[in-house]
């Protein structure tokens, strides 16, 4: 890990980033274009193979950064950067963002005071908008209902409304998630076993039951450098998102619930599986569900699966 900047903030920001480096280079210059004060900013590599980690250093010297040997998934990587950063007394909220970010200057600084003027606020999110087209929204926060483990983004695809007022909502999405220092002192990180796709919601789910709230910041706006035809859904992701479900209702469903669970989610699986158009979707749901099962959370998909 490199040397820490000189002067530290009451913010400091994790990314993660594996095999995509002039995707990391442009969220890192995002970044440098905040408004001052520039927060601290913790690079965690998960084990990149294409030079991500020297490039960073050459260009961005005040970045911090952590290169781990492996890929540990998004919340173990993720987790190793916080505890970093968390070293520092002084620090008050922790920002996960992802590499594929572009955010307005102020989106930081708004966060910050919207977290400072609520102190029952556990964390809060931008108003996050595709980066093409930028005037439609990826996600205005998610919604949870943990009777159908269904964790729905909210107007996505839809144009901005005029959302200006911050409004409570189930989950803040992780590629844009700032939480309060207070919350990991009495919860905790993520739950390493989820990997990927759907920690975010066990995390904000946790805070809300202890007693802390989850807020989307409207006026905040950052880009996600994602497209609206991800349709098509990867067995890699069909097993994640299948087997952290199942996780999810392991540690927040009840027992009631599993006949209009599995009702719903065999008419979202014949859905997916007709979009897919793919063998190893089927396999991978298979495996998702043994594993599920098993108690094999963690990292655990099949290779041959990672190819849609």
């Amino acid at each position: 890990m490199t040397p820490s900047p000189a002067t530290s903030s009451r913010l400091a920001l994790v990314m993660l980033t594996w095999n995509q480096r002039e995707m990391t280079l442009e969220g890192l210059a995002a970044l440098e274009r905040v408004e001052a004060p520039r927060p601290r900013v913790l690079l965690v590599d998960n084990g990149s193979r294409d030079g991500t980690i020297e490039a960073v250093r050459e260009r961005f010297p005040w970045v911090e950064t952590l290169a781990l040997p492996d890929n540990l998934g998004f919340c173990a990587a993720n987790n190793r950067g916080a505890e970093i950063l968390l070293r520092d007394p002084a620090l008050e909220y922790v920002m996960f963002v992802n590499n594929d970010i572009d955010l307005e200057p102020d989106c930081l600084a708004r966060l910050v005071a919207f977290m400072d003027a609520h102190p029952r606020a556990g964390a809060c999110g931008p108003l996050i908008f595709y980066f093409e087209p930028s005037d439609r929204i990826w996600a205005a926060g998610g919604r949870i209902f943990p009777d159908l483990m269904w964790f729905p983004p909210i107007l996505r695809g839809k144009a901005d409304p005029g959302l200006h007022r911050p409004r409570r909502v189930g989950y803040i999405h992780g590629c844009a998630l700032l939480v309060r220092r207070a919350v990991i002192d009495t919860l905790g990180l993520f739950d390493e076993r989820f990997f990927i796709y759907h920690d975010e919601v066990d995390w904000c789910h946790r805070m809300e039951r202890a007693g802390w709230q989850v807020w989307l910041v409207p006026d905040a706006h950052l880009f996600h450098k994602v497209t609206q035809a991800v349709g098509v859904h990867s067995p890699m992701m069909i097993y994640y998102t299948a087997r952290n479900k199942l996780l999810f209702w392991w540690k927040h469903g009840r027992l009631a619930d599993l006949p209009k669970f599995y009702a719903f989610h065999l008419w979202k699986a014949i859905r997916i599986f007709a979009r897919a158009g793919s063998f190893w979707s089927v396999v991978s749901l298979g495996k998702a569900v043994l594993d599920a099962l098993l108690g094999g959370f963690g990292k655990g998909h099949i290779e041959r699966a990672r190819k849609p």
